[in-house]
């Protein structure tokens, strides 16, 4: 029986490092479809040192498809050769592999990886501190946050919009001070994550500068403005949202007057359990 199990180990250990090998070799190959599926395909293997130093590679890939899918597959590995990998993957060359790698760093959850994100905020290039600024929400470290309120302040949209996030995933009194001022950005798409961030937060001193937010000329500020007000809203907020259940704008494939009718329950529902329990005092 030993003999059997062990001359079967024999023979599949050389035809398991054989696919890894031609995996490899796909990784690298021309076709995109291809080099996405190899990605994906070496997820199992990413403990090794040469798939996992393949899969970093690839982080640096043209495609996004490629990138995204490297950058899955290195994720499932919270180990330190991973990390360490990523960390250094930071300092390269290839801009596609920097955002990557910080995008990954994220999704690792490693708070040791706050302070090198942090750093990554001072990058030249706008899209490397939007991934840093990304990865820093995930990560939520109050560390970071002197970092991001700074962010807030970007020349460049996209990072204010992802900064806003993270200094909403942290929280406290500065972050919603710096969010209440990302609610009057120029950028549309920063107040909309102001507001959505304020909705995290869910502190009653935002109330009144969500309501005003309920007018704003962009649909998905309104939207997340609503859906903010539907968590932290007051009995006063109701009157102001009941126009906006005509706003028939579609955001992420729901209207803001659907958002808007929720929004009104869930205040309803909330301002009557607080009267119930107020009762039984």
């Amino acid at each position: 029986m030993l003999r059997r199990i062990w001359v079967s180990l024999t023979s599949w250990l050389p035809g398991r490092r054989r696919a890894v090998e031609e995996l490899l070799v796909q990784l690298s190959g021309n076709q995109a479809r291809q080099r996405w599926e190899a990605a994906e395909a070496l997820a199992p293997y990413s403990g090794q040192a040469q798939v996992a130093e393949a899969l970093v590679e690839a982080l640096g890939d043209a495609h996004p498809f490629v990138r995204w899918q490297a950058g899955q597959s290195l994720a499932q590995r919270k180990d330190e050769r991973t990390y360490s990998l990523l960390e250094s993957a930071l300092a390269s060359r290839n801009l596609y592999r920097r955002g990557a790698a910080a995008d990954v760093l994220g999704q690792l959850g490693d708070k040791r990886a706050a302070a090198v994100l942090s750093r990554t905020l001072d990058s030249r290039n706008a899209e490397i501190r939007c991934s840093a600024a990304e990865a820093l929400a995930r990560l939520a470290d109050p560390e970071t946050l002197p970092a991001l309120l700074k962010a807030l302040g970007d020349s460049d949209e996209h990072v204010r919009r992802a900064a806003a996030a993270a200094v909403g995933a942290i929280g406290g009194p500065q972050a919603i001070a710096a969010l209440l001022t990302a609610l009057q950005d120029t950028s549309a798409p920063v107040r909309a994550s102001a507001a959505m961030a304020l909705g995290k937060v869910a502190d009653p001193e935002t109330v009144v500068s969500l309501q005003h937010a309920l007018g704003d000329s962009d649909p998905a500020v309104r939207w997340h403005a609503v859906r903010a007000l539907g968590v932290v809203g007051d009995e006063a907020s109701v009157p102001m949202l009941r126009p906006l259940s005509n706003d028939q704008a579609v955001v992420f494939g729901g209207s803001v007057a659907q958002a808007a009718q929720e929004a009104i329950q869930e205040i309803e529902a909330r301002c009557k359990k607080q009267a119930r329990a107020g009762r039984t005092l």
